[in-house]
């Protein structure tokens, strides 16, 4: 309970501050944000309307304040693109960002681990080396070029998936196994180091000469204390992707966070931004919380401590 309490408190403070960093540098730091948003050659009817919708007559610490209650409310102001309530913009698009992020990290997972337990078992042989040279291939291949390529060949030539958009969920099937093969490749080489350095271990040679099945002893024994790692890393990927899928998004044409943010930052939606930045970042807070909890049921060595 001390552990959970100490990290709630981290996780609010934290998000206090990120939120206190992100509205000075869209509102105070730039100077006039409404010049920002409608430029020198704005009208100045529409700069004195603006400025009085964004509260800008007003001190920074009032409008901070005022800004920081509607947000524990849920009230995060109004886009000035689309006219409408922010609320609503970022949990239509927030579905689409977070189940491209757990999909993606699932399939990684699905690929890797199957992969890394055979190269750790069948150390030398030829299935490690192909392996290994894939997983290289595969850390060096960009996102959006897997993107493109999965395009072509099972939306353009195979007709099977399609090609962009977000209709159902076959259409997160090609971006999120874009975004998986470079995570694969290195969660693959993650869960083979793990495995080689459990299989070493005295407890699992005592297994062994139990005579234990072999894959009892790799995934009830080894797996279960290599999984510390591995969650470690698949946590890292996770919080990555909640936060940078712009450019997967911008090529399925996906209605996500990343697409709203990069149409937010070209119309210079300031309001928008600062939403969006504060919700991701919270996002990424308490994904580390759960990952964090995952890792102090996985070991009792960090519950001990």
């Amino acid at each position: 309970m001390r552990y959970l309490r100490d990290r709630i408190i981290s996780l609010v403070v934290t998000l206090f501050l990120i939120s206190a960093v992100t509205f000075f540098t869209v509102n105070v730091l730039p100077g006039d944000p409404a010049i920002l948003i409608l430029g020198t050659e704005g009208d100045p009817e529409r700069l004195d309307s603006l400025r009085q919708e964004l509260g800008l007559h007003q001190h920074a610490l009032v409008r901070f304040t005022d800004w920081l209650r509607g947000l524990l409310s849920g009230n995060l102001g109004r886009s000035i693109r689309y006219s409408v309530e922010i609320g609503p913009l970022i949990r239509n698009a927030l579905p689409v960002t977070l189940l491209l992020a757990v999909a993606s990290v699932g399939l990684a997972l699905l690929i890797s681990i199957p992969i890394g337990i055979g190269c750790a078992v069948r150390q030398g042989s030829f299935l490690e080396t192909v392996s290994l040279l894939l997983t290289q291939l595969g850390m060096a291949l960009p996102s959006f070029w897997l993107g493109f390529l999965l395009i072509h060949l099972f939306a353009l030539e195979l007709g099977l998936l399609p090609p962009a958009g977000f209709s159902s969920g076959a259409s997160l099937i090609l971006p999120a196994l874009a975004l998986a093969i470079p995570r694969a490749a290195v969660l693959t080489r993650v869960v083979r180091s793990s495995m080689i350095d459990t299989l070493s271990q005295d407890y699992i040679r005592t297994a062994r000469s139990k005579g234990l099945p072999q894959h009892l002893v790799l995934y009830k024994h080894a797996l279960k204390n290599a999984a510390v790692s591995i969650a470690s890393v698949a946590g890292v990927h996770l919080t990555q992707l909640l936060g940078g899928t712009i450019v997967i998004e911008q090529v399925f044409g996906l209605p996500g966070l990343g697409q709203l943010l990069l149409a937010a930052a070209l119309q210079r939606d300031l309001p928008l931004v600062q939403g969006l930045v504060v919700i991701s970042a919270a996002l990424i807070l308490m994904v580390n919380f759960g990952v964090d909890l995952v890792l102090l049921g996985l070991d009792p060595r960090l519950r001990y401590e």
